[in-house]
């Protein structure tokens, strides 16, 4: 046999670790895929907080606002605090203008105690939310925030503002909106599918970031 020339044996060796590499690196891709929709969901359990924490900047999505009201009826918060930018086609309620008296008379509606809404503009956008949160807690001497968030949206959300607020010693946990996408079948869904997989990178770029 030529020097250097692969055995049979040699080969069938070799593929078969390469087959290996590839149904391990399969099976830990279908394993990611099909726990998408556990791996999106906080597992922190609500509790009477100090406050109420509403962000309001996805179109037309009142049921964040309707669950809010609902959580401080039953008092598991004395006051509801709205962060938002500044207002744009894409604000919560679809407002143009000065959306503070908009937002509040929203939750009115809802039957919420207008004393008790607090909102705060933003002007740096949503991705400084933790970081003013964390300023208002500071300022105000909160410990314990309930944010109220869509279910597939609630570990990314939690991940983002416990890595600014926990070393403060704050707790915050979110309070999850149904979305009406099942966890067992999100994927036979063409705008399910999209939908997690999008919000799935996003949560693992923030974990790569160390976020």
């Amino acid at each position: 046999m030529a020097s250097g020339a692969l055995s049979v044996k040699d080969f069938l060796d070799k593929a078969k670790l390469v087959s290996y590499g590839f149904f391990g690196l399969l099976i830990l891709f279908l394993i990611l895929f099909f726990s998408s929709p556990y791996l999106l969901v906080s597992k922190a359990d609500p509790k009477k907080s100090d406050a109420l924490v509403l962000e309001a900047i996805e179109t037309g999505k009142k049921d964040k606002f309707k669950q809010a009201a609902a959580l401080w009826k039953k008092g598991l918060a004395p006051v509801i605090v709205i962060l938002h930018s500044p207002p744009n086609q894409e604000s919560d309620l679809g407002i143009a203008g000065d959306p503070t008296s908009s937002l509040q008379s929203y939750l009115v509606s809802l039957g919420v105690d207008e004393t008790k809404i607090l909102v705060y503009t933003v002007e740096s956008g949503a991705q400084e939310f933790p970081k003013t949160l964390l300023k208002i807690a500071l300022d105000r001497q909160w410990k314990t925030f309930l944010l109220i968030g869509k279910e597939y949206d609630s570990a990314t959300l939690l991940k983002l503002y416990r890595n600014v607020l926990e070393p403060a010693g704050i707790y915050i946990a979110v309070s999850k909106v149904n979305e009406g996408i099942g966890s067992w079948d999100w994927f036979t869904k063409p705008k399910s599918l999209e939908s997690i997989l999008g919000r799935l990178s996003k949560h693992l770029y923030l974990i790569l970031l160390g976020n």
